[in-house]
């Protein structure tokens, strides 16, 4: 098996071909929201470095994150990445996604939880790249696009 750096891709720091990635958003009534995350979804299922790639919402939409990490674990997933779509820390990811990746395997679903390495990963946070993102944004108001 190639390891992600071998296949050209951009290095996870290890063989993403075990590893599945559940994108976690807020939730909306607004199905724009969705539509969002969805195709954050495609383009990262494009780049071929994660056995699967799924999306969960936090709340106000389904799927939810207790419903995506239980059949990603029935399907043999042993090693999943939840990675909250949000721009910073708050109490969303300090506190209510944490409580819901603990409860997807409890009571019934606990043993179905015993194998696998579910790892919580951080919001966006500051980076260089948002920086670009968000100067393209302001040019573009500015040209009134």
């Amino acid at each position: 098996m190639m390891n992600v750096a071998q296949k050209g891709k951009r290095d996870v720091g290890g063989n993403g071909d075990d590893i599945a990635v559940i994108l976690i958003g807020h939730g909306s009534t607004l199905p724009y929201n969705r539509e969002v995350l969805e195709e954050l979804r495609k383009r990262l299922e494009k780049r071929e470095i994660f056995k699967a790639v799924r999306v969960a919402f936090m709340q106000l939409n389904s799927p939810s994150i207790e419903e995506v990490l239980r059949t990603l674990a029935q399907d043999g997933m042993k090693t999943i990445v939840a990675q909250p779509v949000f721009l910073a820390d708050g109490a969303h990811t300090k506190e209510d996604i944490p409580e819901k990746l603990k409860l997807a395997f409890e009571g019934d679903w606990e043993d179905l939880g015993n194998e696998i390495k579910l790892i919580y990963a951080k919001p966006i946070g500051v980076d260089e790249r948002i920086v670009d993102i968000l100067l393209d944004r302001v040019k573009e108001a500015i040209e009134g696009g």
